[in-house]
Parts: C-alpha cells; sequence; structure tokens
C-alpha cells in the first residue's frame, strides 16, 4: 500500500492518519488535541474543512438514501414516511459521520503536506 491509502485507510478506522496510533476521540464527538502515540496535532486548522466534508457526505447520503427508496417502491413512494424520515435522517447524519469527517479531513490535510508544521499565526502554536 501507499502512503497516501495508508493515511486514509488509518483515518477511516479512526486512528491517527499519522503513525495509526488509537484512542484519537474523548467520545464520539470530543476528539484529542494532539496523537497520544505520536504527538501529531489534530485539533488544528481542520474544523471548517471537515464540517464542510461531513456537510458533504451527509446530503449524499439523504440523496442516495431517499433516491433509492423512491425509485425500489415506484410507482407508490412512501411519501409520508420520506417527508419525516429525511429530516430525521439530515439530524443523525451529521453526527454519525462527523468523527469519520475529522480524521479524514487530517488524513487529507497530513497526504498532501507531510511533515507540515502548523502555521503559529492561524494555529497558534510554534514561535
Amino acid at each position: 500500500m501507499d502512503r497516501r491509502t495508508t493515511i486514509i485507510t488509518r483515518a477511516l478506522r479512526l486512528r491517527c492518519p499519522n503513525c495509526g496510533g488509537g484512542k484519537v476521540f474523548h467520545h464520539w464527538l470530543s476528539m484529542v488535541q494532539d496523537c497520544p502515540t505520536c504527538g501529531y496535532s489534530l485539533a488544528s486548522g481542520n474544523r471548517v474543512g471537515a464540517n464542510l466534508l461531513n456537510l458533504v457526505a451527509s446530503e449524499v447520503t439523504l440523496f442516495v438514501v431517499m433516491g433509492v427508496i423512491i425509485v425500489r417502491s415506484w410507482p407508490n413512494p412512501p411519501w409520508t414516511f420520506l417527508q419525516y424520515g429525511a429530516p430525521l435522517l439530515m439530524a443523525l447524519a451529521p453526527l454519525a459521520l462527523f468523527p469519520f469527517s475529522k480524521m479524514l479531513f487530517i488524513a487529507f490535510d497530513l497526504a498532501m503536506h507531510p511533515g507540515a508544521q502548523p502555521d503559529a499565526k492561524v494555529h497558534g502554536v510554534g514561535g
């Protein structure tokens, strides 16, 4: 496996994309600041991108689920179920996808900028 595939696979397993170390979340919605194994910064500079990735993944999930339900039940789709199910899915999908979007965005950043140090002006670290 090449390095980028390894990094993304580690992120999808909810492990540190840099070293593969575990326990990078306190609980489902709270991530540690730094990897306890290698010290790689997991919390700096990834909030906006991770939230955008989460929103897009949730919207795509909603579109696919609704499309499959409508196509499979045509000509009589369950409109009442969809009327209540779609908002429920849009409320739950971002919560379910949250840790994956956070870790994937960190992995994408690490894959594009290997060995990069956080910018002091942006992240408030370093000199």
